[in-house]
């Protein structure tokens, strides 16, 4: 079973930056669409794969409130109030925070590896 390709990193400043550009090349003409849609698909890929390997911080957190969850095609999505985070660059309380997880484990271990 193949790991789905999330697309949440598209919401990066790289997804984004990516995005643009790929969306100011079809614009004149120099790539068709079908084209960028490949580019954003191997991004997906790309960055689902990378994250994990690279991405070492941790945070600890504490919130008063859990406002909602949501579980919905292996995707958990929690918004909770009143967090303060800890072991982060900044350690100032923060009013609102949206967590995503996604299931990075398939069968064979995590990311299909053995």
């Amino acid at each position: 079973m193949e790991k789905p390709n999330y697309q949440l990193y598209r919401n990066t400043t790289l997804g984004e930056a990516l995005q643009k550009t790929l969306d100011d090349f079809v614009g004149e003409q120099l790539i068709p669409e079908s084209l960028s849609k490949k580019v954003m698909d191997s991004f997906d890929k790309s960055i689902n794969r990378i994250i994990p390997m690279k991405a070492k911080n941790k945070v600890n957190f504490r919130a008063d409130k859990l406002r909602a969850y949501r579980y919905c095609d292996n995707v958990w999505t929690f918004i909770v109030e009143k967090v303060d985070l800890r072991d982060a660059v900044d350690n100032s309380p923060v009013q609102r925070l949206k967590i995503v997880a996604c299931d990075g484990q398939t069968k064979g271990g995590p990311l299909g590896h053995s």
